[in-house]
């Protein structure tokens, strides 16, 4: 009798327990999701399309992304909260506040959206890394955590270039005419190129906080391609063997 009472003791116990393990699980869904979304948006930033219906489009695919990067966030109670706070300022400043300077408003929202995207990559590569994910979960967060880093560092190349308009030359001369369009479209391209290591050179940052910005995303785009590609063929080698 005492030993059936202990069994049914221990059962909410190891309910809990079980709970909290697949709430600390990312959820079904939200990596391919979150894979689209940022694809999507990377394709509208690259066509630089400055018309109304353009410009909406692009404005819908940050919100898919920002949405899709809360929803991987939504393991936990608190995360979720949290990311959703810093998805619904970065919404609010991007539909403009009345009497708030336009360059301060780009800065808030570089800012919050580089913190909101360096997050979510922690949350992804957490899961890229769990012994537990299965290989199609581990490559396409693998593919969504390259992506991210991409628009983070597009994020931090358009914060420079807010903080100094002469921090980035294209053909020797400033960005600092372009549009809001070309010059996202500008720095995706130039985060691309300098996440791969190609660097052709036609856009050069000149100022000691923007070569230093794009020297860490060199390093960091080698190393991450080094560790994520060696992390999934030993996994994909143990599980044969």
């Amino acid at each position: 009798m005492s030993s059936r009472d202990d069994r049914h003791d221990h059962e909410p116990g190891r309910s809990r327990r079980a709970l909290r393990a697949v709430r600390s699980r990312m959820q079904p869904g939200s990596f391919p999701l979150l894979l689209s979304a940022t694809v999507l948006l990377y394709v509208l930033n690259g066509l630089a399309v400055g018309s109304r219906w353009g410009t909406i489009l692009v404005q819908v695919a940050r919100i898919g992304v920002l949405c899709a990067g809360v929803y991987v966030l939504s393991a936990y109670r608190l995360m979720l909260w949290l990311g959703t706070i810093v998805a619904v300022a970065v919404f609010t400043l991007e539909a403009g506040l009345r009497g708030l300077d336009p360059q301060v408003s780009r800065l808030l929202q570089d800012a919050l959206t580089t913190g909101l995207l360096l997050w979510v990559l922690g949350a992804v590569l957490r899961e890229v890394f769990r012994a537990s994910t299965t290989e199609r979960d581990a490559v396409t967060g693998a593919l969504c955590g390259f992506l991210l880093i991409l628009m983070a560092f597009l994020r931090l190349h358009g914060l420079l270039q807010a903080l100094d308009p002469d921090a980035y030359q294209a053909g020797g001369a400033a960005l600092s005419g372009h549009s809001e369009a070309m010059l996202v479209a500008t720095f995706q391209y130039f985060s691309t190129v300098t996440l791969t290591t190609v660097g052709f050179g036609d856009i050069v940052p000149v100022t000691p906080l923007a070569r230093v910005a794009t020297g860490v995303e060199a390093i960091v785009g080698q190393l991450y391609l080094a560790v994520v590609i060696a992390t999934l063929v030993g996994r994909v080698v143990a599980r044969r063997d």
